[in-house]
């Protein structure tokens, strides 16, 4: 849980490998994202040729022309992977389809969703102690995993050991959840370099129904894609 409950900002640990060894598939979606101008396509796989190019399709809808050479950050998903590796617009083609030619990239990242992994939130949330039941308070959730979050408030909520009810509304897909989560106080530690002074409670989940916790995997993994800049966070998956 030092992980889970640490204060600084959650890391999504990467590590290196070649876009063969991968082995992507033709369609597997991208998310391609220019520079100048700023944009953020969404197109697909078409093939590749190892140490020269990635084939993709070309922009579905209309868009201002890039010009070759033009810098191009790459991002798809490889299972519970975020594959991110930088390209250039090598070509653009229009026969026998529209597709462009992008530049084999030098270095592939991957970032995976562990199950510890933290995504920060700016979650409204409600508490109430097990033993003072029917007395709520406010607070905000911070971070968030699928095994537990922070939780932060202008005083202490619960004393670590003790346990908590945290309801909380989100969005999934567009479409909201009531979650009401049971959760044991890990540790409090107070926020002296924020003003007004906060509490930040490390609390650990418990004994999450089924339903709940599909949900909150989906959360935790829609808000992922967005710490990662595979979605925008106007969208939703």
């Amino acid at each position: 849980m030092s992980n889970l409950l640490s204060l600084s900002n959650p890391v999504f640990q990467s590590e290196s490998l070649g876009l063969m060894q991968l082995r992507p598939s033709p369609g597997d979606a991208l998310r391609v994202e220019t520079q100048l101008p700023k944009m953020r396509l969404n197109l697909r796989l078409i093939g590749m040729l190892e140490g020269e190019a990635v084939l993709v399709t070309a922009p579905a809808r209309h868009i201002t022309p890039l010009t070759e050479g033009s810098p191009l950050q790459v991002r798809m998903l490889m299972g519970n992977r975020l594959c991110h590796f930088s390209s250039r617009l090598q070509r653009v083609q229009t026969q026998p389809f529209g597709h462009w030619i992008l530049s084999w990239p030098d270095k592939i990242e991957l970032s995976p969703l562990r199950a510890h992994s933290r995504v920060p939130v700016n979650l409204a949330v409600r508490i109430e102690r097990e033993e003072l039941e029917g007395m709520s308070q406010m607070a905000w959730c911070s971070d968030l995993s699928l095994q537990g979050a922070a939780i932060d408030a202008g005083h202490p909520l619960a004393r670590p050991g003790e346990r908590l009810f945290i309801t909380a509304r989100i969005s999934v897909a567009g479409i909201d959840h009531m979650l009401l989560l049971p959760a044991r106080v890990k540790n409090l530690v107070t926020l002296e370099q924020q003003s007004p002074r906060l509490f930040r409670h490390g609390v650990e989940f418990f004994d999450l129904e089924e339903e709940i916790r599909l949900v909150l995997a989906g959360f935790v993994y829609q808000q992922w894609l967005i710490e990662t800049g595979y979605l925008d966070a106007s969208e939703k998956v």
